[in-house]
């Protein structure tokens, strides 16, 4: 029962939550942050049993869903070691956003809606985790997929965010639909979609296709080059929402998927991942809002991931590894981040901060800035280090030259990432651009019991993933040579020096283009989306409004 503990307890919270008018807001909060907490401390006692304990589980909820010749489709969890890593890392950074959201949401009228999406988002990314077929997993993908959307366009006031949410889905949209046009060639090839048959099977080698169209599914959610546009504008949504998104759920859903079939894969996504990495991190260099660097961060650091995931075996589990030292990270810069833009008076503009100080969002807070950049940056001795440094030297040491120019563009996305995180810290509390006076900003919630506790939570997560993050890979990595191994902490120092001499200084002549984000999204309004318009347009008039109207009429008479 204990297993299924982080199902039920999301999804009961929920429920509850949704049910506002008989509880009040403040029993919505109680509950779902209890339910929360329940789930996270279930997710570690299943973490033990499975990881130490090497206690691999099924269980048959309600049979078979649907059967369909020689297909049959059961309500089955599967927790073995991935699934159980992605527990313990889905509800750790769900229950800290949870005590987080509930004081950072305080003065909207919906707060019970807001806490009952979450947790709704939350249950749909357990479900994909826990699934042991493709189908389920599909139940959960486009679950998390619809609460992305209710929450990234949450604030349906804002037509920014409104705009955001739709821009969202639509791209997920078009990545979806070839990931089920995948799921189906899965099936016609091998007869099942369970993921060990899956692997058994020589479907990966029988269609170019089938690999294609899953690895572009995967590509969607996972916000990689040319499917990274809605990415940056998901910002929209609350930070909370930010922080879920970025952290722990969505987007790493896609990296999930890839590790659980990772046999499809090889150069191409290599490729792809490596051009992510430095794509992001150039933009995220260029940026001038708060949360859209740490966005853009996040995009850089699932290039990593996904380099990693087309390694091999040992290349899956070193991206399992960083993908869970980067959700603890990730999820401290973004809630800090809130934090800062609270005591900043609601503004996101870098160039706005820099007079801000541990008085004004609390020492905690700059505290938990602070190890969220060093972890990002890939400080010696922190969990993001090891876990980074391991897909780095995997590049170098693979026998594949695709490897070794994904090693390369690597190296420089690293030192990218030094640059503009040292940038951002030093933009919100050493350099004062603006003469913002800050004694006349609304205070910051600096001694609120539940930010300390996300904060706490996440904290300590960050200090136990150190020992995640130096397993048996990197200690296997001895071979690779003194310079290439200590080549990441130099790009540190070398980031460091490049961010404090540039942090204010525009003289740079690709800032626009830069900045713009090499212009994705102007390329796109100006070429596919007319285009598509027009074919619905198309099909609109020639098709519903013309031949399905005039069968409609004929069926009447």
């Amino acid at each position: 029962m204990m297993f299924l503990f982080p199902l039920v307890a999301t999804l009961l919270s929920s429920v509850i939550s949704m049910s506002a008018r008989s509880i009040g807001h403040r029993g919505s909060a109680v509950t779902s942050i209890a339910c929360l907490f329940v789930a996270y401390v279930a997710s570690v006692l299943v973490w033990y049993e499975v990881a130490l304990g090497s206690c691999e589980v099924y269980a048959d909820l309600f049979g078979d869903w649907f059967s369909v010749g020689s297909l049959s489709v059961a309500w089955t969890v599967y927790i073995d070691l991935y699934t159980a890593h992605m527990l313990l890392t889905v509800t750790s950074v769900s229950c800290a956003v949870h005590c987080y959201a509930v004081v950072y949401m305080r003065p909207d009228p919906h707060l019970s809606l807001f806490m009952a999406y979450l947790s709704l988002f939350t249950f749909f990314m357990v479900v994909l985790v826990c699934s042991d077929n493709l189908v389920v997993m599909l139940v959960g993908w486009e679950g998390i997929g619809v609460c992305s959307y209710l929450l990234i366009g949450y604030w349906s006031h804002r037509l920014s965010a409104v705009k955001s949410a739709q821009k969202a889905i639509l791209v997920n949209r078009v990545s979806d639909g070839l990931l089920l046009w995948g799921v189906v060639w899965v099936w016609w090839h091998t007869g099942s979609l369970e993921y060990d048959l899956i692997l058994l099977s020589e479907a990966p080698y029988l269609s170019t296709f089938l690999s294609l169209a899953i690895l572009v599914g995967a590509m969607g959610k996972s916000a990689q080059i040319l499917f990274h546009v809605w990415l940056a504008d998901a910002m929209e949504g609350p930070t909370p929402v930010s922080a879920l998104i970025h952290a722990a759920t969505l987007v790493t859903a896609g990296v999930y998927v890839m590790v659980r079939l990772s046999i499809f894969y090889d150069d191409l996504i290599i490729l792809v991942g490596a051009l992510t990495a430095l794509m992001a991190g150039v933009f995220g260099y260029f940026q001038n809002d708060l949360k859209r660097v740490i966005a853009f961060s996040t995009c850089s650091q699932l290039g990593y991931m996904m380099v990693s995931v087309g390694l091999g075996e040992f290349g899956a589990d070193a991206s399992m590894s960083h993908l869970m030292t980067h959700a603890s990270f990730k999820a401290a810069l973004f809630l800090a981040a809130g934090v800062i833009i609270m005591a900043g008076g609601g503004s996101q503009q870098l160039a706005r901060y820099g007079g801000l100080s541990a008085s004004h969002c609390s020492l905690f807070c700059f505290l938990t800035l602070l190890v969220g950049c060093i972890c990002l940056m890939g400080f010696p001795e922190t969990s993001g280090f090891y876990s980074k440094e391991t897909i780095i030297n995997l590049s170098y040491v693979c026998f594949n030259p695709i490897a070794d120019y994904a090693h390369t563009l690597l190296v420089l996305a690293a030192f990218i990432t030094c640059s503009y995180t040292v940038k951002l810290f030093a933009q919100s509390f050493f350099f004062d651009f603006s003469g913002y006076d800050y004694s006349t900003a609304p205070a910051a919630p600096n001694t609120s019991v539940l930010i300390a506790t996300a904060f706490t939570i996440l904290l300590l997560d960050v200090a136990l993933k150190i020992w995640v993050g130096t397993n048996l890979l990197s200690g296997l990595l001895f071979f690779v040579p003194w310079g290439v191994k200590n080549l990441p902490a130099g790009l540190l120092i070398a980031g460091f020096l490049t961010a404090t001499a540039a942090v204010s200084s525009k003289q740079f002549g690709i800032l626009r283009f830069s900045a713009t984000r090499w212009g994705f999204d102007q390329l796109y309004a100006r070429t596919l989306v007319p285009l598509i318009l027009d074919w619905g347009r198309i099909s609109w008039s020639a098709g519903d409004k013309g031949l399905f109207l005039l069968n409609d009429q004929k069926v009447r008479l």
